[in-house]
């Protein structure tokens, strides 16, 4: 990413925002029902850290931060009883209900930063929910997404975003998958045909 002038970095602050895609203590904390799922624990760890500088750096910067989180209630009847893929295995695991869907320690949203918590379901930031008219009514066209998991929810969101016409930045080495072969594929296989990817350092030095 080139350098930026102080001028120019206003006007980028102005119109991006950064995403964060369900940091919460389902994903993130030990206890989580999903968090023992993340067989690359390295990468797990990494991405946390990672999560920790660029958040303060788009404080830092005053940049626009969305945080996306998923709350459901234990009968999961928003979800409509799916009988496959995601809107099965949340309710099998038990997943988003409870303390389990509170912010992790260090990534509870600040005064003035937007919180989208009406999702039900989707696998995408923008399924059921306002992040598309907040972007625009915003004048947001430039996002930079990370967050748990790499292969589900971000890439969902990145797919999305890119037919919306949004300029979507994955902060890759922010976000994790389950493996590393994850995360190999959606860099090679995914990434390229929606998106620009983005490492931690390439925004801190942007």
């Amino acid at each position: 990413m080139n350098t930026l002038s102080t001028s120019a970095q206003t006007i980028e602050s102005r119109k991006s925002a950064l995403i964060l895609i369900e940091y919460q203590n389902d994903w993130v904390a030990s206890t989580g029902s999903i968090n023992p799922q993340f067989q690359d624990r390295k990468q797990f760890d990494d991405a946390v850290v990672n999560s920790r500088k660029v958040l303060a750096e788009a404080r830092r910067r005053n940049l626009e931060v969305i945080h996306v989180a998923m709350v459901l209630e234990p009968g999961y009847k928003a979800m409509g009883q799916g009988k496959y893929g995601l809107r099965s295995m949340i309710p099998a695991y038990k997943s988003f209900l409870g303390e389990q869907t509170e912010f992790f320690a260090g990534f509870e949203p600040v005064a003035g930063e937007h919180v989208i918590t009406e999702r039900t379901g989707g696998s995408s930031a923008f399924a059921a929910t306002t992040l598309d008219s907040y972007l625009r009514n915003n004048r947001i066209e430039d996002i930079y997404l990370m967050g748990f998991a790499l292969r589900q929810c971000v890439e969902s969101t990145l797919r999305n975003a890119h037919d919306l016409g949004y300029h979507t930045n994955v902060i890759y080495d922010a976000s994790a998958a389950f493996t590393q072969e994850q995360q190999a594929s959606f860099l090679t296989d995914i990434l390229p045909f929606y998106g620009n990817a983005v490492s931690t350092q390439e925004f801190l030095k942007s």
